[in-house]
């Protein structure tokens, strides 16, 4: 017998098990040391990458995988981020970010009000000449629509096709807060006879709980719900939320959202100077994959609460406008997540008149088909204008050569 090789063999062995051991006292150690735990969003490259977070984290940990990007969500210590950062196969850390109201509407204006059978309650839906809708009988049937918000409650109005809460305190997308009702109603409120009629009453509409009763948002949420979105293979998605702060996290969720066919849209944000002089776009309508929405009074001039900046791309009615109330009523709001609805409904109109055009192709005949406002051409103040089905059904469509 070889004794000088089988020596060589065996310290090898050692050496190779030592590693995995190593590393599993190192993170064992780490637990110990610091217990206090964040809750992040860790990109990983490869299967090896994944395996080495679980490591790191432990079993136990409350680990949410996305089904659509190599990504989780997962509650780590400061020394097992640190210890994360130095691994082959992570290829970023991101601490989860809650935001206060991040459910974009004024509350000191909501008031309530009553509607009458079977009408469009709000000066809104002529604006924008959803009768041409209506009148070709387009109503947004088949069309799949997420809304991302508080939640959406029972009504006589809506016809709910599902949905998901990915809030933590409950399991219930009903919504606890009034917004996301709101914002559903604009949409989809049915044309039965009993109130307001929305934009595309027949579009099948999901409630995707990401917001709390208090309007309050997490980036780790908001990657959820449109993870979601793109699992259940839905046509739109309405954000009519924004956050202060960009999420490069929550940009490749709202990218594989986009390469996925969905039409992204959100609120441009209350954040609006009288002078608009500066950039008060928020998030996540600054991102290049979404749809910024600004709003506008009767008098078709910009709401002064309403952001402003080069992100704009539409803008829509979003003053004084009438709803669907939680409490199974109507109501009377004003904001950005009211006129981003308008934009959500019209679109749900044109996928249903040309099922085969993309997102991207729907994208461009909204923005070419909008009546211009303020600066010739597109400004900051009201982007490409406001939307119109002026141009965009029947023969002389800007998507009828699609």
């Amino acid at each position: 017998m070889n004794f000088k090789n089988t020596k060589l063999k065996l310290t090898a062995l050692i050496a190779t098990l030592a590693i995995p051991l190593t590393f599993s006292l190192y993170t064992s150690s780490l637990n110990h040391t610091d217990s206090t735990t964040h809750r992040y969003l860790v990109a990983y490259s490869d299967t090896q990458g994944k395996q080495t977070i679980e490591n790191v984290a432990g079993q136990a940990n409350d680990i949410h995988a996305f089904n659509h990007l190599n990504m989780v969500a997962v509650n780590l210590t400061n020394d097992q981020k640190d210890l994360l950062a130095t691994q082959t196969g992570i290829t970023s850390i991101e601490q989860n970010t809650t935001y206060k109201s991040a459910a974009q509407a004024f509350g000191a204006n909501i008031k309530t009000v009553n509607v009458k059978g079977n009408e469009q309650a709000s000066w809104g839906y002529g604006t924008v000449d959803a009768q041409i809708a209506s009148n070709d009988n387009y109503t947004g049937k088949g069309v799949k629509v997420a809304i991302l918000d508080t939640g959406i409650s029972a009504h006589p109005e809506l016809n709910i096709a599902g949905g998901v809460s990915e809030v933590g305190y409950t399991q219930s997308y009903a919504d606890d807060n009034g917004h996301g009702t709101f914002v559903a109603g604009v949409i989809g409120a049915q044309s039965n006879g009993k109130g307001l009629v929305g934009e595309a009453p027949d579009a099948q509409i999901y409630a995707v709980k990401i917001l709390d009763s208090q309007g309050n948002g997490s980036t780790e949420d908001l990657a959820k719900g449109i993870d979601w979105a793109i699992q259940n293979h839905m046509d739109i998605v309405n954000m009519s939320i924004a956050f202060p702060e960009d999420s490069p996290v929550v940009e490749q969720v709202l990218a594989s959202a986009d390469q996925n066919g969905i039409l992204l849209i959100a609120a441009a944000g209350n954040k609006g100077t009288a002078d608009a002089a500066t950039d008060t776009v928020q998030y996540p309508a600054k991102s290049s994959h979404v749809i910024a929405v600004a709003a506008i009074d009767d008098n078709l001039q910009r709401a002064d609460f309403s952001s402003s900046g080069s992100e704009i791309e539409l803008t829509a009615p979003g003053v004084d406008i009438v709803s669907t109330s939680s409490n199974g009523k109507y109501e009377l709001r004003s904001g950005t997540s009211v006129a981003a609805p308008f934009v959500t409904g019209m679109a749900a109109i044109l996928k249903e008149a040309y099922p085969g055009s993309t997102n991207t192709q729907i994208r461009q005949a909204l923005d070419q088909g909008s009546i211009d406002l303020g600066a010739t051409g597109k400004d900051n103040l009201y982007g490409n204008g406001m939307i119109s089905f002026q141009h965009l059904l029947g023969k002389t469509s800007i998507l009828a050569s699609n």
